[in-house]
Order: C-alpha cells, then sequence, then structure tokens
C-alpha cells in the first residue's frame, strides 16, 4: 500500500469519525433538551432514531404507533424530534383551539431547495402568510370559485373527460392521466387562463414532473433531517432529480407568465396569474407583500394542489365503485330519477343526490387523499394533550388516523358510503372527517375541490358503468404514499349506459 493510499484511508477515517461524533452530539443535545413533559416515543435506531421505520408506509406506521404511544407521541427523526398528532380530539386541539401555535411551517431542506416557501402553502406562518392567504382566497373567489359562475365552466370539462372515456370503446384503460388532465384544466383556466389538450407534449411533461416531485418528497425524506447525505450516492441521485425537476417546472411557469407580460391589461383581468401582475403593476416600488418571484411559487401551488387531490379522490372512487356494483347501481338509479341522463346535475341539486354525497365522502375517508396533511411546526412554545411542546418544533398531522379511528367509523377498512346517511337517508357528516385538514391551513381550495368531486363523478356515473376488466385479480388496495396516496396502477372498462340499457 503506498503511503499515499494509507493518507487518503486517514483521512476517510478521521472525516467519518468526526462526523459520527458531530452526530452523535446532536443527537445527545437534542435528547438534552427536551422538556420534562415532552410526549413518549418509540425505540429507534442510534444516530437514524425511526426514520427507517417510515421508509415505507408511515401513515400505517405512526396509526400503529397511536394505539400503542397515544393521540400525541414523538419521534427522533436523525437529530430532529417530530411531534406526531392523532385522531379527532387531538388534532383539533392543535390545529384550532391552539391555531396560533400550531399553524407555522418547518424549514425543510427539500422545501427550500425549490425555493416552495416564496409560494402559499409552504409559506411560513406570519403577517406575510395572511397577505398570501387573503389574495389566494380572494383571487378564487374573483373567478367563480364558490359560486355559480363556475359550474358551466366545470360542466364542460366534464362532457371532454365523458367522451375520452368514450373514445376507449369500453377497452380497459387507466383512467387516471385522463382524470389528471380533466381536473388540471379546471384550475389551469383559473390560474393561467388556458386549457391544455390531452396530447400537449409540454403539459404532459409537466404533469410527470408533478408526480416525481410529490414521490421524491416522500423518498428523499432523509435529506430534511440530514442534509449532509446529499452527497451519498443514491440520495445524491434523488436530489439531482429534485432540482431537475424544480428547474424545469420554472421553465414552463416562466414561459406561461411572460406570455401574460407581453399581452398584459390591467383592465381586463384573465386569470390568477394576471391578478399577480396587477398586483406588481398597481404596487411598483411601494412595499408590496407580493414579488416577482412569488408569482410563478403561488401560481405552481394553485396548480400543483387542484389538479393532483382531486383526481386522486376520483380515482379512488371509481376504483371502489367497480368493486362494489350494487352500490354503484343505487348512484345511478338516483341520478336517473333526480337528474336524467342527458344533462349534468347541477352543484346545487347535491342535496337531493344523498347516495352520490355520500359515495365522494366515504372516497374521501377511506383513502385519505394527503395522509399526513402538510408538516405543521410550532411558532412558539405551547401544550398538547398534557405535553410540552418546544417552538420549532416540526409537528405532522396524522388524517390518516382519524378517518380509520374504529371509534367514529365502524369497520373503518370497509367501503360503505352508507355510514353518511342518517336513518332519514339524509347526508350526515361526522367531526372526524376532515380529508382538507382543519384550522388555519385548512385547503385554499376546499369549495372548488367539492364542486368538481360532485360535477366529475356525476356526469361519469350517469354515462358509464364502471367495472374490472374480465378475470382481472382484484386490485392492491393499499395504494401508493408519496405527498398525496395514489392507488396502484389499474384499469377500467368504462361501458356506455346507453347501450346496456
Amino acid at each position: 500500500m503506498t503511503m499515499e493510499s494509507i493518507d487518503l484511508t486517514t483521512g476517510l477515517v478521521l472525516v467519518c469519525s468526526f462526523l459520527l461524533s458531530l452526530l452523535c452530539l446532536r443527537t445527545w443535545v437534542g435528547h438534552r433538551g427536551r422538556p420534562d413533559k415532552f410526549p413518549p416515543s418509540p425505540p429507534g435506531l442510534p444516530l437514524l432514531g425511526n426514520l427507517l421505520s417510515l421508509i415505507r408506509e408511515p401513515h400505517l406506521q405512526l396509526t400503529a404507533w397511536r394505539r400503542r404511544y397515544g393521540d400525541v407521541f414523538s419521534l427522533r427523526m436523525g437529530p430532529q424530534d417530530v411531534v406526531v398528532v392523532n385522531g379527532c380530539a387531538a388534532i383539533k386541539e392543535a390545529l384550532v383551539m391552539k391555531g396560533a401555535h400550531f399553524s407555522d411551517r418547518p424549514a425543510l431542506f427539500l422545501t427550500e431547495t425549490s425555493q416552495s416557501q416564496k409560494g402559499i402553502i409552504m409559506k411560513k406562518y406570519g403577517a406575510d402568510w395572511k397577505s398570501f392567504r387573503r389574495f389566494g382566497l380572494s383571487s378564487l373567489r374573483y373567478f367563480g370559485v364558490g359560486k355559480k359562475t363556475l359550474e358551466p365552466s366545470i360542466q364542460q370539462e366534464c362532457r371532454r373527460l365523458c367522451q375520452s372515456f368514450e373514445g376507449m370503446d369500453g377497452e380497459p384503460f387507466d383512467p387516471c392521466r385522463f382524470l389528471q388532465i380533466a381536473t388540471g384544466n379546471v384550475i389551469n383556466a383559473i390560474a393561467l387562463g388556458r386549457r391544455f389538450e390531452p396530447n400537449d407534449p409540454d403539459y404532459q411533461e409537466q404533469l410527470e414532473r408533478t408526480d416525481v416531485a410529490f414521490k421524491l418528497f416522500l423518498q428523499a425524506q432523509i435529506l430534511n433531517f440530514y442534509p449532509t447525505l446529499r452527497y451519498v450516492p443514491g440520495l445524491r441521485g434523488m436530489l439531482k432529480k429534485w432540482k431537475e425537476v424544480y428547474i424545469l417546472s420554472v421553465q414552463w411557469f416562466q414561459k406561461i407568465i411572460d406570455d401574460h407580460k407581453t399581452t398584459f391589461d390591467p383592465s381586463v383581468i384573465r386569470d390568477v396569474t394576471d391578478v399577480c401582475l396587477l398586483e406588481l403593476h398597481q404596487n411598483k416600488g411601494s412595499n408590496t407583500f407580493l414579488k416577482e418571484e412569488n408569482t410563478w411559487h403561488i401560481v405552481g401551488d394553485f396548480l400543483a394542489a387542484g389538479t393532483e387531490t382531486t383526481a386522486t379522490t376520483l380515482s379512488w372512487a371509481l376504483l371502489y365503485l367497480a368493486l362494489n356494483p350494487a352500490w354503484q347501481r343505487k348512484v345511478q338509479e338516483e341520478l336517473g330519477i333526480v337528474v336524467g341522463s342527458d344533462e349534468i346535475s347541477p352543484y346545487s341539486r347535491r342535496e337531493e343526490l344523498p347516495y352520490t354525497e355520500a359515495t365522494i365522502l366515504e372516497s374521501q375517508r377511506i383513502r385519505t387523499t394527503v395522509p399526513l396533511s402538510v408538516p405543521h411546526c410550532t411558532s412558539s412554545p405551547t401544550s398538547l394533550q398534557g405535553y410540552d411542546i418546544p417552538a420549532h418544533t416540526q409537528v405532522w398531522v396524522n388524517l390518516w388516523s382519524v378517518h380509520m379511528d374504529p371509534a367514529y367509523w365502524s369497520q373503518p377498512d370497509t367501503f360503505d358510503p352508507g355510514r353518511f346517511l342518517d336513518d332519514n337517508g339524509r347526508v350526515q357528516v361526522p367531526e372526524s372527517f376532515m380529508p382538507f385538514s382543519t384550522g388555519r391551513r385548512i385547503c385554499l381550495g376546499e369549495q372548488l375541490a367539492k364542486m368538481e368531486l360532485f360535477l366529475f363523478l356525476t356526469s361519469l356515473l350517469q354515462k358509464f358503468t364502471f367495472k374490472l376488466p374480465e378475470g382481472a385479480p382484484v386490485p392492491d388496495m393499499s395504494g401508493e404514499i408519496g405527498v398525496t396516496l395514489l392507488p396502484k396502477p389499474y384499469k377500467l372498462q368504462a361501458m356506455s349506459r346507453k347501450t346496456s340499457m
């Protein structure tokens, strides 16, 4: 062995020893900094803590730990503590009763790399966030969210979606991308003032980038706690992909924004992008809360959240209805009696369609679209369920634990829309139902999502009966988790009801 190789080996050993000592020191200091009444935690590995236990199906593992450690427990994620909040009572105490303490966002390595804190979703809690939130809500309302004026444009996308399904001629197909494009075009019209055709290659690539980002956020989770591991092969590749998705998305959005700038007319506001440009135009040179660099992040938040979540819920709904043909017939019979088969039911008539509404609610419950919500963070020292929690502690809200809680839901793993109907057949929604989360950070697009889910599902069930291909195995219903819980790839047949009547 040469002297150079000995020196190199010695250097690597010293560096590794130093890093190991540093990690041990940080872990020891972190434990010493815990309050006496800090939430209990499951045992973990040295240095890594509970990280490796959450690589797959973290929502299931956290819910299992809840049964042992209670509604509020902690995890050791490398050098950091994370508090996990489970169950209806604890979540409402944190996010509603003590929302001023639990509404912040943590500084995560991955989201800071993509500058996500410049948007609305990952914005730090405070005066700026409140301005961003008001801006987002007023923009949605301006373009009809929560009003009847938006309904015709959604109905038009419903008709286009039905045409796409008709084009499959009853052959097995994966409906997920069709649903993603249809729901995407609703928010595209609001945020970008345009829609995209299903075969548009640039839009297809942007949807794929969003899919990758949602999966990578979980797969590369360890980097949020140990950023230095970004130099390790494998993790380095994930970070490279994360950055690539971010850069290409910026370029895609920037082109659209630049096109808006060239045609911008402050007297004719076409979409949310124009609303951003108007704010910048009217407050040029002043201390406005909005900067030009915020524009694409805000628009990006609208598109990512408004596309993925609604499409995912519809994907689960169609799959569960195909597996439960008797309930599918009940919904179709109800639609036939109340609405007919030719016109899409107006959203205002949803109270006349309890089976339909219950189906949507059960689809949201049984497969919570964002099982762990978006990470929260405490902005000040606080307490929860008798435990003391320091400021700047990352908090995970386990919505899955609420929707799968047998204390509220009998046989929670069973698809049973009837659980949302009272003895008189009217829809009833228990307090333990919170698919859009709750509190100050509740989903900005809740009203839009509710309208879309109703209009898309009713239009599809009026035109088609959905079933699994003959001889196909029962799909794996566990799903694939990233930011959202997606169905594993599956195929359905959309059989025209006109030909089968």
